[in-house]
Order: C-alpha cells, then structure tokens, then sequence
C-alpha cells in the first residue's frame, strides 16, 4: 500500500499544466497500476462484502488523480457519479467477487483477478473520460469498461494459472501472519510484493 499512496501522492501533488502528452500518459498510467494492485491486495482479507467498502475508496481516489492529470479538479460527489455511469458493472462485479470468497482458494483467484481488472478498466474509461474533454457518450464508456474488464480479468486469470508457487506463498505468508510472527504492516507489505510479482 506504500507504494500506491506514494504515487497518489506524488500524481495529486504534481504540476501538469505545461505536461507533455508522454508524461500524462505515464503519470495515468502509474496510478492506475498501483490502484489495481492495491484493489487486488485487499481481497486477501476474508470477509466477502468488506471488499466493496475497501475498493471503493481505491477507486474513487484513482479517477480523482486521472482527473487532475487532465486538469480536472473534482470533488468526491463528482466522482461517485462519474464512476455511477458503470454503475451496474461495478456492483454486479462487486457481489461476483463477495460470493467467490466463498469457493476455498479459486475464490480467491477469482476475486483478486477481478478486483485487478475491474479497477484498470475504471481507470482506463476514466482517462478516455478525461481526454475526451468529459463530453464522451456513456453508451460508449459502457462498452469500453466492459472490453477492458473482460480482457484484464482473462490477463490476471491466466496469470495465476502459469504461477503454481502464488499459492503456497499466500498461505506460508497468511500462517506466518496468524502465528504472530509479521506485524499488520509487513503482512500487508509481503503481500503486496506478492501480488505485484504475478
């Protein structure tokens, strides 16, 4: 999580007025990389409607720095209803992935993919939102979110089935964390290091 509030912060405090188009692309890019991941890491926890709540905050502080990349300062009731315009998506998605915790381990490779996908493509449609000066069409946002959802998501699955050893790492890590032996803290940093090594 270090990671993704250093580059929040970094993107939220940074100048692009005079930013080339190179640099907003790298900027956007970064952020959403760090917020997909942090989207997958808290999947980890165990508890299946928790993820909404801690994905949301993820999301919205993601289309905020997408926003200010492109010049948009926004407030979080704007960007609640820029992210309402997925709207059914994401909270059809929300509730696949509460009810996938409920499937031992492939539940978990279910729902960390699709918190992966599921916050690229936020970010993804948020920045074609953005350069589009916010006049796109929302049937066209839709159809957007759903390709790059569909298509990170089979990224991410694929993933984790080429690596056999995420597995066991995850649970040495989890059983070194209920032993008492990692702090809250260095669990979470394992993990994230974890997650972004797949």
């Amino acid at each position: 999580m270090a990671a993704y509030l250093e580059t929040l912060k970094r993107v939220m405090d940074g100048d692009y007025q005079n930013a080339s188009a190179d640099e907003k692309s790298q900027a956007v890019r970064d952020v959403i990389q760090v917020c997909s991941i942090a989207a997958a890491a808290v999947t980890i926890q165990p508890i299946p409607l928790l993820d909404t709540a801690l994905i949301s905050p993820i999301q919205i502080a993601m289309v905020q720095a997408i926003g200010r990349v492109h010049g948009y300062k926004l407030d979080k009731k704007s960007i609640v209803e820029i992210l309402s315009t997925f709207g059914a998506s994401i909270v059809a998605q929300n509730l696949i992935m509460a009810a996938a915790k409920l499937i031992p381990f492939a539940g978990f490779l279910i729902t960390t993919s699709m918190a992966y996908a599921l916050t690229w493509a936020v970010g993804e449609v948020s920045d074609h939102y953005f350069r589009g000066g916010r006049g796109v069409p929302q049937s066209e946002l839709k159809e957007m979110f759903k390709r790059v959802y569909e298509q990170k998501k089979s990224e991410k699955q694929a993933a984790h089935k080429a690596d056999d050893t995420l597995k066991s790492k995850l649970e040495q890590l989890k059983k070194a964390y209920e032993a008492g032996l990692l702090t809250d803290e260095e669990f979470a940093r394992k993990k994230e290091e974890l997650l972004r090594s797949f």
